[in-house]
């Protein structure tokens, strides 16, 4: 927010301090042409002057040095209108690994969307609006979304698009290189076996939950979050997906939470049909049953977690 702020706030002082005097000089400069049409008109066929009875209080040094300026106004205008496009084309969040491709935020009328463009051009190659987040679901909401990011395949054919349409919701979208044309690959929520191992680790924790300290039936408990995201490729067809969900139960005023964490490994064919060929849950303690990266991933979640509650 900070960034987008920034940005807006340097184009707003551009336009007060350089682009709004220079067009109310080029207002001034066609004021005066018609003024001096009137000048030679009187010239050729004299005429009263009661005919043009404002004519006699505009000194005509004032035309002269206005016409001076013309041809600098005209430039100058030119220039800071370059310049202030430039200006509207936020900087890069993110970069493909080959260099040719940009991630950033949509420039000033596509405000809360985001695009991929091509290394340094003002040309937009695909939006990520918000009807392209989780299949519409940001739009039922009526939220946008609370953050965004990609990750790069290796060969940058294909990224991750994390991002967070709900309150408590973060999913993941995949996109795939045809050509020089971006296409969207099936969702996450297109597939149940993205869903069902989380489901059911949470059902068999809230179960234990309601025999220990016996919730009343009808409380469902308060999902805090329910979180799929990619943090690496683990090469160009291969997806680390880690999934997360917890849920908060009032209990004799106590807070009682239960949760489940998994790793799922995505392997992409040729046409961006993608299907699950790993799954691991990621036990409450310890690393047992995850391979090395899974290992190296959930320390480094976990690290990122407790600098965030130290702060």
């Amino acid at each position: 927010m900070f960034v987008r702020s920034l940005r807006y706030g340097c184009k707003d002082a551009l336009k007060v301090t350089i682009i709004k005097p220079v067009q109310s000089l080029i207002m001034w400069q066609t004021i005066s042409r018609l003024f001096l049409l009137v000048l030679r008109l009187r010239a050729r066929w004299p005429l009263p002057v009661a005919a043009f009875p404002f004519m006699s209080l505009i000194p005509s040094v004032t035309f002269t040095r206005l016409r001076a300026g013309y041809g600098a106004a005209v430039f100058l205008l030119f220039a800071t209108s370059a310049f202030a496009q430039e200006q509207e084309t936020p900087p890069a969040r993110s970069v493909s690994p080959d260099g040719k491709w940009e991630f950033r935020a949509g420039a000033a009328g596509e405000q809360g969307d985001f695009v991929i463009a091509k290394a340094g051009s003002v040309e937009t190659s695909l939006v990520l609006s918000e009807e392209e987040y989780a299949d519409g679901l940001a739009e039922a909401l009526g939220r946008a979304p609370g953050y965004a990011n990609i990750v790069w395949a290796p060969d940058s054919k294909r990224f991750a698009f994390n991002l967070q349409p709900g309150k408590a919701y973060q999913t993941v979208q995949f996109y795939q290189l045809d050509g020089d044309t971006w296409r969207k690959l099936d969702s996450l929520e297109s597939n149940d076996a993205t869903f069902a191992p989380l489901d059911r680790s949470m059902a068999r924790q809230k179960k234990t939950l309601k025999k220990k300290l016996k919730p009343p039936p009808e409380d469902q408990g308060w999902p805090i979050m329910t979180s799929w995201q990619v943090f690496k490729w683990i090469d160009p067809s291969t997806a680390l997906l880690y999934a997360h969900a917890q849920k908060n139960f009032e209990i004799k005023n106590q807070t009682e939470s239960v949760r489940a964490s998994f790793f799922f490994t995505l392997k992409f064919d040729a046409a961006g049909k993608w299907e699950i060929v790993r799954t691991r849950e990621v036990p409450p303690k310890g690393v047992d049953g995850l391979n090395a990266e899974e290992r190296k991933e959930i320390n480094r979640i976990e690290n990122e977690d407790r600098e965030l509650r130290s702060k």
